[in-house]
């Protein structure tokens, strides 16, 4: 799916899926652009982050990111998250009512947890039918804008701003539909996009190559960013060190995300000697057994430290492990001064406040 081996038969079972999958992407297209289901509307401007692969992107962080910017602004959000891997996906659920997290990751979704966590004055609300989630935010928080978090395909919710995330290193995979790749839509449909954010960059030349490949199928402002660590922190004690903390430190490393070779890779770069890693499925729900051996090789091997992500601490938190730190990131916008104002402007904002 990533590009990275080949199999000629997994490959063309793959690939027949693929063609089925793309047929039925067509006809759901088609039904709304002939009016058979009409598109759903609210009350206040919506903001979609998204993308057209599976995963891996970094849209939490650039969730956070954008509710934090629209604060700053005087513009008050309410987060839409379907809330993968939680618990009866089709409650709706306030996971934070602006003031405090009222829910666990099993109950909430461990993304809309930890945005949740990260941003206590915004609401929270979680549904698969997205549309029903706003109607309650609306009702009980009076957003300015909501923002969908992974809401590219709900093209049922009609929204002001679309943004695609793409993540500089691995774009679109072998570039095939799912299952015979990581593309949850053909390219083509970039073009319904507003903007789209290029996430993870450290190549230069492969980010400009790519701008390039982005050109040709959408007229949608591009923007690049890079994912920043800040520090590391104990979820247990909320305790925080720096990142200097790591350099030359041996850690054992897991994870629970789309792509944990990233994770890895950016805790060498930070100058940690990553002596083990260990990886489970993406929203991996932990129990203690699944730590025990991570703990005990640490004692074994005299590791000095066990780290994880965000992401995953949200999950730990009920488990009570003693000793886990995570690695706490920030997404930054190369482009920052003309990517708030594409932002507030496209909402019908201007700078510095609300206007509508």
């Amino acid at each position: 799916m990533y590009g990275r081996r080949k199999s000629f038969f997994w490959g063309a079972i793959a690939s027949l899926f693929s063609i089925l999958y793309g047929i039925a992407l067509y006809l759901r297209r088609l039904i709304f652009k002939i009016h058979v289901i009409k598109r759903k509307t609210v009350s206040c401007p919506v903001i979609s982050i998204g993308n057209i692969t599976l995963g891996g992107t970094g849209k939490t962080p650039a969730v956070i990111h954008l509710a934090d910017l629209l604060l700053r602004n005087g513009i008050h959000p309410a987060i839409i998250s379907r809330g993968y891997g939680r618990k009866n996906e089709n409650d709706v659920i306030v996971v934070s009512d602006g003031r405090s997290v009222l829910v666990d990751a099993q109950t909430g979704g461990d993304e809309p947890v930890l945005i949740a966590s990260k941003h206590r004055g915004i609401p929270v609300v979680v549904g698969r039918k997205r549309h029903r989630a706003a109607l309650l935010a609306l009702q009980r928080f009076n957003p300015d804008v909501v923002v969908l978090d992974d809401g590219f395909q709900h093209i049922q919710f009609k929204r002001d701003l679309d943004i695609v995330l793409l993540d500089a290193g691995n774009p679109f995979g072998n570039g095939k539909l799912f299952p015979g790749g990581i593309l949850r839509e053909p390219l083509c449909a970039l073009k319904r996009a507003h903007a789209v954010l290029i996430t993870k960059m450290d190549d230069e030349k492969a980010v400009e190559a790519l701008k390039m490949t982005v050109q040709r199928y959408t007229n949608a402002r591009i923007f690049t960013s890079r994912q920043a660590p800040f520090d590391v922190m104990d979820y247990q004690t909320n305790e925080t060190r720096p990142l200097s903390t790591l350099r030359g430190t041996k850690v054992i490393a897991f994870s629970g995300i789309a792509q944990p070779a990233q994770f890895t890779a950016m805790l060498t770069s930070l100058g940690a000697d990553v002596v083990t890693a260990h990886d489970f499925p993406d929203h991996f729900t932990y129990r203690k057994s699944d730590l025990a051996s991570i703990v005990q090789k640490a004692a074994d091997e005299k590791i000095s430290m066990i780290i994880t992500t965000e992401k995953d601490a949200v999950r730990l938190k009920d488990l009570r492990v003693d000793g886990v730190w995570a690695l706490r990131i920030e997404l930054q916008v190369a482009e920052h001064d003309a990517w708030k104002k594409f932002l507030l402007e496209g909402l019908g904002y201007e700078q510095g406040g609300i206007s509508r």
